[in-house]
């Protein structure tokens, strides 16, 4: 009995000191991502739910070192009483690192409530205020340089994801115009152009544009994806593709928070290039712009999103963006984002 009581010492000694060196790592992690969220998951009450876990894990340790017959009455009885000592070893580790945790983040936890109390009551009133951003110069036009390409008697096709709006903006129109939406109900938007030269339509049921083969001059897309081969199918000789998109690094304060793991690689002006130069495109220019948006308040985050990407203002569902943002205002005064955008434009050379 004495023996088992030192072995199951030893084994909480043990995990402790493992478990212990994983918090610290962690901890140093979270603090330099300023995951204000983690912090408030420490404050629990203790509750253990790792039975299941620890059988298989027991089960398997003992099943390799054991010197027992397998499956024989004596294997059972070690066997119970091994997972016995786990389950205990884990328990008590599990409650003790909850208490050092407490206690080792303490301040932390307490500003972490403070900044979700904070949060929550911007939330309720943030319909009655607004707030402004201030953004960095932009590094080029879109429109201007689409106008340098465009001939008033061309075949102009717009692909994107803006309901039209971005075509319908741009003035004036060749007769011929077209506004290709691959993911709108189309019946839903058509009378956002009524009055206009614009002839709105949808990706084919395979998936394919709209078009003949050579039968547009110049294809626009504007922030949407895009099938290069169709691309280049549907302009004629001569005819030019402009791409207008976000980079790899846009709002890469937001999107490291939630997928981390979205894109391997860098997408930028130069890698689209290189895409569309491998089905034979020729590369006429290349536009580059990397900027910031600077926030002094969570009310002007909220209007930026409302205009960009409505998804996103919601501070309940994006809770851990909202008080990594507030707590940088609160410290810094301000929180900056970073944009990135690039334009490349190709021709079919035959």
């Amino acid at each position: 009995m004495e023996y088992l009581l030192i072995l199951l010492g030893s084994f909480i000694v043990m995990l402790f000191l493992m478990q212990l060196v994983f918090f610290e790592i962690t901890r140093s992690k979270m603090v330099k991502a300023e995951n204000v969220n983690w912090f408030l998951s420490l404050d629990k009450s203790f509750s253990y739910n790792r039975v299941g876990y620890m059988l298989f894990i027991c089960f398997i340790c003992y099943l390799i070192s054991t010197p027992e017959e397998i499956f024989s009455v004596t294997w059972f009885i070690y066997f119970v009483l091994f997972l016995a000592m786990g389950i205990v070893a884990d328990a008590v580790v599990q409650y003790l690192i909850l208490v050092y945790s407490k206690k080792r983040c303490r301040k932390d936890i307490e500003d972490a409530k403070l900044l979700k109390n904070e949060l929550l009551e911007i939330a309720q009133r943030s319909f009655n205020e607004t707030g402004t951003y201030e953004e960095s110069p932009v590094q080029y036009n879109e429109e201007s340089i689409l106008r340098n390409y465009l001939q008033p008697e061309d075949h102009l096709a717009f692909v994107s994801v803006d309901n039209g709006e971005f075509a319908r903006k741009f003035q004036p129109l060749p007769a011929a115009t077209f506004v290709v939406e691959p993911y709108a109900d189309t019946k839903d938007i058509e009378p956002l152009f009524t009055g206009t030269p614009i002839k709105l339509t949808t990706l084919t049921p395979t998936g394919k544009m709209p078009f003949k083969d050579g039968k547009i001059d110049i294809v626009m897309c504007e922030n949407s994806n895009y099938d290069k081969l169709e691309i280049e199918r549907v302009l004629k000789p001569g005819g030019y593709f402009l791409v207008n998109q976000n980079g790899t690094a846009n709002l890469k304060e937001f999107v490291q928070l939630y997928m981390p793991f979205r894109m391997k690689g860098s997408w930028d002006a130069y890698s689209c290039a290189g895409t569309l130069e491998s089905i034979g495109l020729k590369i006429v220019d290349k536009f580059e712009d990397y900027g910031t948006i600077r926030f002094h308040s969570v009310p002007a985050i909220l209007n930026y999103f409302k205009k960009v990407s409505p998804d996103v203002a919601n501070i309940n569902k994006y809770q851990v963006f909202y008080l990594k943002a507030l707590k940088a205002i609160k410290e810094h005064h301000y929180f900056e984002m970073t944009t990135h955008k690039f334009l490349v434009v190709a021709q079919k050379v035959s």
